[in-house]
């Protein structure tokens, strides 16, 4: 071969070369930005999963003190509501102890007595009405007779106006 044959052959094989080089050029473009992709979506993908897992460990946590702060809630709730049982207790002792010192002294059956002596004085100061000279029992009789007659109705609005328990019904009835 003759050296314009090499040369031509050259230009032919450099023209080839430029003709061919965009096409392997966007070949080897598209590969590394598909291969850059998929580099990316994994380190992507590894730092999610870091984020996830993190994630996950604040949730364990928060959990857990979720947890020991209900329990710690629920003992002071206890603790407050057997405090409150025994505030009412206390409360009931002492406002038993309250009606013992200022609770109705008297009763149904002290209200009949006072009824029946005042009908027994009556008696009485109808009796000594006919008898002359006793002028002073009779008196005596009647006015103690209104008295014990007042006392029977502030004793019987009492009983009417204080609400009784079972136990003070009982007794009152």
């Amino acid at each position: 071969m003759q050296p314009h044959q090499y040369a031509l052959a050259a230009g032919i094989a450099l023209l080839v070369t430029l003709v061919a080089l965009p096409f392997l050029l966007a070949m080897a473009r598209s590969r590394a930005y598909e291969l850059g992709m998929e580099d990316g979506k994994a380190i992507a993908n590894s730092i999610l999963k870091l984020q996830l897992k993190e994630a996950r460990n604040a949730q364990q946590t928060l959990q857990v003190e979720l947890q020991r702060t209900q329990q710690d809630c629920t003992q002071q709730l206890d603790a407050r509501l057997a405090n409150i049982e025994a505030l009412k207790g206390h409360i009931a002792e002492l406002e038993e102890r309250i009606m013992s010192y200022t609770g109705l002294p008297v009763t149904r059956a002290d209200y009949d007595l006072l009824i029946s002596a005042a009908e027994s004085l009556e008696l009485a100061e109808k009796t000594w009405k006919a008898l002359p000279g006793t002028e002073p029992g009779r008196k005596r009789a009647a006015q103690q007779q209104q008295d014990i007659q007042a006392l029977a109705m502030r004793v019987h609005f009492q009983l009417r106006s204080t609400p009784a328990t079972a136990a003070k019904m009982e007794v009152a009835a």
